[in-house]
């Protein structure tokens, strides 16, 4: 199961494109919309950051509302939607509501029945987003500096973008350290 990716399907949104490591710019930038990529991979960091422990999984996992649930995800939701708008070019007012259309797509994505199993099967959606760390961030985009944002430097380290036997390697091994605080 690949919450990243079966979010973007259901939302419509253009597939995510890994972020060069060397440079930092999109590997394939034709298909690279800044936007939607921005304010999806901002949201699913949110979610994998707010998610570390089973008790804050669940309580992700018990919101309802879109709004309700980003102000949980996001310590300092006012900064990230600074930084967004910033790099984005777009309005705050713009970069919130994409932000709520993207937590309202995932609550509604979440509550259908292959979610609902594998949340009952795979125990909880901290391991769902534990599987999903290095799908999100190599595609990250280092210039939001996510990492200041989510007081994780991991995040923005380039070895997440990295691909290759040595990568990863270094990418599952920092996937089991990562699922839990």
């Amino acid at each position: 199961m690949k919450l990243s990716q079966d979010l973007q399907e259901f939302l419509h949104y253009p597939v995510l494109q890994k972020m060069d490591a060397t440079t930092g710019l999109p590997e394939n930038e034709e298909l690279y919309d800044l936007v939607s990529q921005s304010v999806l991979v901002v949201f699913l960091t949110g979610l994998y950051k707010s998610t570390r422990t089973k008790e804050a999984a669940e309580e992700i996992h018990k919101t309802q509302n879109a709004k309700e649930l980003l102000d949980k995800m996001f310590e300092d939701k006012a900064a990230v939607l600074t930084v967004v708008a910033e790099y984005t070019n777009k309005p705050e007012d713009y970069i919130n509501t994409k932000l709520e259309e993207v937590a309202a797509g995932y609550l509604l994505m979440i509550n259908q029945s292959d979610y609902v199993t594998a949340l009952q099967k795979e125990n909880s959606l901290e391991e769902i987003m534990s599987s999903e760390r290095h799908n999100i961030l190599a595609c990250l985009p280092p210039k939001l500096k996510a990492g200041k944002l989510f007081s994780d430097e991991t995040i923005d380290d380039n070895t997440n973008k990295m691909e290759g036997p040595i990568s990863s390697l270094m990418n599952k091994i920092g996937d089991v350290f990562s699922s839990g605080d």
